[in-house]
């Protein structure tokens, strides 16, 4: 019963820390679409009204569906199905101006329960549903938490179930308490899991759910009782329901069960037949819940899973690999690896470490459980580094290894602690100390001299590891999912040395944004709304007179509007990304560990890095064809040096201009701008999804680029329904250098 009582103090302890930071943070890009989608369901399963006083409101997140408003770095609910078209909105949107008490800022008629009913893809909803119903409850109801906050309250509530297996299971492996809490306090002081916990609607919950179902499983060779069975398939379920990385559990448990296969508690439970009927009903159990879930496979159920596993396929061995380059050696990738080396805290690397000895001299325990933990900490690293696979934002994807690091940390205080002892015990007895055999289980003699050194030791383990983890915590608050640790010199060694990615803090940082432009910007400000990433700038942060819109960018005309932009070391080829930082001082930046996370722009010329004076048209162009055996291309000569602002290109004979048809996403061209080689290309294949171009008139077409250099412009382009097929550039346009 003291296990049960001390998981559940450091689980209430870790939720009560979660529960009066959440307004320190932000949220993830993807949360807006989450948030809408959950209060769809809650529609759906409770009957609840659609809020038809929104009819006339401006959705939370700017757009409608199948409408765009990022230039680039697409968020999930800005997707290419079907016809797509730019969003239409006012003027000066001021979606915060609708939010109203008593009534989710997130529920809107346009997300509607029938909506999503009729169309919907990507993650299992669960954590959606029941985020909407913790919203419904402290925020509609009893107003204790803020809007958005309420629905984080879930995330922070799983995570610290989390916290509560972990340190259980921590002690029915090894019987210590100084165990359970180190392996509590690994856990829920992780900096990656206690940020994401904060913000995050999948990765901390699958993570949870993951070692519920490993936890359950082995309790089911343990003690042999169907509820342990009935836990195991629950937490399969669950797991499920909010992501499916638990389909490699079988990469997990099954080479454990081979080296145990001859023990009577492996005999007993997987017996062929016993097997069957329990995995059969399990199984079916599943596959109800799942649909049960998720009102859109009440329609379409077989569409629905078809689509969960196309999208995870894609994911997983597709082209969604956003990462530094450099760490692919042999087909490996050893990124992942990297990550989990230098995200993980030092003192929590040095007790993995040692209980990663202590395992292999002692041979895993009892049931050789200890070998349960190695396979469940090195599989998923395994599983993102083979060629072939694919991985965005590193270490979060395969959060299920953290409870793991969590259990084998615990296990390398209590192995020392051991050791410690047994080294006591021998210099007591005047013995030459022998290399420690401290097994599983076993325990020093109890005398009063060894009690009060166990004592002594187990809480200054405690004691030091809550400190060195509490520190960096601290010092980064609420930015810990950016944590790197001392061995890479923090965040500033690890961007150095090329480990972090624009996906770092996955939008949690533009809360920190629109705290200094309420505090800074003039009244009736604008915000250009050009990345995804943005969707993760609520309205509901910013003062009732500030708009924030897509069409807020004025480029080249520096109309004063403010420009947020993420560190992005890709430096993707897309003119609303390049001009800021090209043109623009920043007047703003969001430092974390020395880092610039986060950087503003003001688009103004008062602002700007140089005196543009007047756009030019550059003329007469000297335009021909060129054929190599490699490429056929369009050479435009310019003459000189010119910071190139737009070209036009006729579009009659083509159908470039139709932007309707989503087989003309990828129908554009590759630019080269340097004259002595290919090596600064301007990728527009993606032209119309990043909303590069403009239809100026019927028959003319422009594309943006932000001042690059150019003398000779060579032009790729990739078939023939490019602008640039027929080589009718009739403008280049730009400044003199």
């Amino acid at each position: 019963m003291k296990k049960y009582l001390l998981s559940f103090l450091l689980s209430v302890l870790f939720l009560l820390a979660g529960i009066l930071t959440l307004s320190d943070y932000g949220i993830n890009w993807d949360s807006p679409l989450h948030m809408l989608r959950g209060q769809a369901y809650r529609e759906i399963f409770f009957h609840v009204a659609t809020p038809s006083d929104k009819t006339n409101t401006l959705p939370p997140n700017l757009i409608y569906p199948w409408t765009f408003a990022s230039r680039y770095y697409f968020a999930s609910v800005e997707q290419d199905v079907g016809e797509r078209k730019k969003v239409g909105l006012p003027q000066r949107p001021l979606p915060q101006k609708d939010a109203v008490d008593r009534s989710s800022f997130y529920h809107h008629p346009v997300y509607s329960g029938e909506a999503f009913k009729k169309s919907d893809s990507g993650h299992m909803p669960l954590i959606n549903i029941m985020s909407a119903m913790t919203s419904s409850f402290f925020w509609e109801t009893l107003h204790w938490l803020g809007d958005i906050e309420s629905y984080q309250l879930i995330y922070i509530l799983i995570s610290a179930v989390g916290v509560f297996v972990v340190t259980v299971f921590t002690f029915e492996i090894t019987g210590s308490y100084m165990a359970a809490v180190v392996a509590g306090f690994a856990l829920g002081l992780f900096p990656l899991f206690i940020g994401e916990s904060h913000i995050n609607a999948k990765d901390p919950e699958q993570a949870v759910f993951f070692t519920g179902a490993v936890w359950t499983f082995y309790q089911i060779l343990k003690q042999g009782t169907r509820r342990w069975w009935v836990g195991f398939f629950l937490f399969l379920a669950l797991a499920l329901s909010v992501k499916w990385n638990i389909v490699f559990l079988p990469f997990i448990v099954i080479p454990w069960l081979f080296l145990i296969r001859k023990t009577e508690a492996f005999k007993a439970q997987f017996r062929v037949k016993r097997l069957a009927v329990i995995g059969g009903i399990g199984i079916l159990g599943i596959l109800l819940f799942l649909t049960a879930i998720w009102p859109y496979a009440w329609t379409h159920p077989i569409a629905s899973f078809v689509g969960t596993f196309t999208y995870y396929m894609q994911i997983g061995i597709g082209t969604s690999l956003i990462q530094p380059s450099g760490f692919i050696f042999g087909g490996m990738n050893i990124y992942p690896f990297l990550l989990f080396l230098t995200q993980t805290p030092d003192v929590i690397l040095l007790l993995l470490g040692i209980g990663i000895i202590g395992i292999l001299r002692t041979k895993g325990g009892d049931l050789k459980v200890g070998y349960l933990l190695l396979f469940w900490f090195f599989i998923p690293i395994i599983r993102l580094s083979v060629p072939g696979t694919n991985t965005y934002g590193g270490l979060r994807q395969i959060m299920e290894i953290l409870p793991a690091i969590a259990v084998l940390a615990g296990v390398g205080a209590w192995y020392l602690i051991g050791v410690m002892l047994n080294l006591f015990q021998h210099l007591k007895q005047n013995k030459i100390p022998k290399p420690s055999r401290f097994a599983f289980g076993e325990q020093v003699r109890d005398d009063k001299f060894f009690v009060t050194l166990r004592f002594v030791l187990n809480f200054t383990i405690c004691t030091l590891l809550f400190a060195l983890l509490v520190f960096p915590i601290i010092r980064l608050h609420p930015n810990e999912n950016a944590y790197f640790n001392v061995f890479v010199g923090g965040l500033k060694g690890a961007k150095e040395k090329g480990l972090i990615d624009w996906t770092l803090t996955y939008g949690n940082i533009y809360k920190q944004a629109a705290t200094w432009l309420n505090q800074h910007a003039e009244k009736n400000a604008n915000i250009a709304h050009l990345d995804g990433s943005m969707f993760a700038l609520s309205p509901l942060w910013l003062r009732s007179d500030i708009s924030i819109s897509p069409y807020h960018f004025s480029g080249f005309g520096q109309k004063g509007e403010y420009i947020v932009v993420l560190y992005n070391p890709l430096d993707p080829p897309v003119f609303a990304k390049r001009y800021p930082e090209r043109f623009l001082r920043p007047i703003h930046t969001v430092d974390v560990d020395g880092v610039a996370l986060l950087t503003i722009y003001k688009n103004d010329p008062k602002d700007a890095i140089r005196t543009l004076g007047e756009e030019k048209a550059l003329t007469p162009l000297s335009i021909r064809p060129v054929s190599t055996p490699e490429f056929d291309y369009w050479e435009v000569d310019l003459g000189r040096d010119y910071l190139v602002t737009h070209i036009d290109v006729a579009s009659s004979g083509t159908s470039c201009n139709n932007t309707s048809s989503s087989e003309r996403l990828q129908d554009e061209a590759i630019l080269f701008t340097s004259a002595e080689d290919f090596l600064k290309p301007v990728d527009l294949r993606n032209a119309y999804t990043f909303n590069e171009k403009e239809v100026i008139r019927q028959d003319i077409v422009r594309y943006f680029f932000a001042g690059d250099t150019a003398k000779l412009i060579r032009i790729f382009p990739q078939n023939n329904f490019s602008c640039f097929s027929n080589g009718k550039i009739v403008g280049v346009y730009g400044y003199v250098l």
